[in-house]
C-alpha cells in the first residue's frame, strides 16, 4: 500500500518540506473547512512516535501520531493548522475527502450478516 503525505511542514529539522506560511487563506469556505477538521480527526492511527510535534506558528505541541485515510496519511497536528491557524490543503484532498463522504452517504447498507447473529456462542 502506498499511502500520500500531506501536512508535513518546513522546520529546523524538518528541509524541504512546505512552509505553513504559503498555505494560510482565511477566506476559505468555513463550512469546507469544519469538514476537512472533521476528516482529519477521524483519520485511524497508522503510527504512533515518541516525541512531540510542535507548531510552526504558536510553538503549541499538537501530537505525536500519524494518520491516515487509506489513501492520505497526516500527522495529527494538521488538525491544528487548519483549524487554529487557517492552513488550507490542496484541492486534490479536498475532493478526495468530499468524494469519500458521499460515497459513504450514498453506498447501500447489507445488514443481513448482523441480523443473523444471535449470540457470540
Amino acid at each position: 500500500m502506498e499511502l500520500i503525505r500531506v501536512g508535513y511542514w518546513l522546520g529546523s529539522t524538518e528541509p524541504g518540506w512546505p512552509d505553513p506560511r504559503n498555505f494560510v487563506d482565511l477566506s476559505w469556505n468555513g463550512d469546507e473547512r469544519a469538514e476537512v477538521v472533521l476528516h482529519l480527526r477521524q483519520g485511524a492511527v497508522a503510527k504512533r512516535y515518541m516525541g512531540l510535534s510542535e507548531c510552526r506558528f504558536c510553538g503549541e505541541l499538537v501530537g505525536s501520531l500519524e494518520l491516515s485515510d487509506g489513501t492520505y496519511v497526516w500527522p495529527e497536528g494538521l488538525t491544528h493548522y487548519v483549524d487554529q491557524h487557517g492552513v488550507r490543503l490542496p484541492q486534490s484532498f479536498v475532493d478526495h475527502m468530499s468524494r469519500a463522504r458521499d460515497s459513504l452517504e450514498d453506498a447501500v447498507v447489507d445488514d443481513s450478516w448482523w441480523r443473523s447473529i444471535k449470540s457470540w456462542k
